[in-house]
């Protein structure tokens, strides 16, 4: 790893993802992405100092979407971080796989394979199994002809 600037107390620290030496914070989840940030992995040296400055007045941290993403893609994504989809979430998946088509589920797992790839599994299993019972069970309801 690389030096880095802790981000409560603006201090530098030989990895920017371990523990501070001087208030032994150590980041996690989203702080390991502005972490990333405030290393020698993306800012220079001098830039470096002047961060820790400014964290030593105060000033907090605020990066912008945009740079959150290029330290995802830089770091990479760890399942673990991804909380995934909540109960209602999923509910709500099922209930538009069942309603109108399971190709949601399939087009959230396509954009969030990447990104949030625990919450994309999770839109593809709630959403698919379910609309493709729901249209098995039409197709039998109308070759049966339940339907006349």
């Amino acid at each position: 790893m690389s030096v880095g600037v802790c981000l409560r107390c603006g201090h530098r620290k030989p990895d920017y993802a371990g523990v501070c030496p001087t208030c032994g914070h150590m980041p996690y989840q989203q702080g390991l992405l502005v972490a990333w940030l405030l290393s020698e992995e993306h800012l220079s040296t001098e830039e470096l100092a002047q961060t820790g400055e400014r964290i030593q007045e105060g000033v907090v941290p605020q990066p912008t979407k945009e740079m959150l993403d290029r330290a995802r893609q830089a770091l990479g994504v760890h399942p673990e971080d991804d909380e995934g989809l909540s109960v209602p979430q999923r509910l709500g998946l099922m209930a538009l796989a069942l309603l109108i088509t399971p190709a949601v589920g399939v087009v959230l797992w396509f954009s969030w394979r990447s990104v949030r790839p625990r919450a994309a599994l999770q839109a593809l299993w709630a959403s698919l199994p379910t609309g493709l019972f729901a249209w098995a069970f039409i197709g039998w309801w109308a070759f049966t002809g339940w339907l006349r």
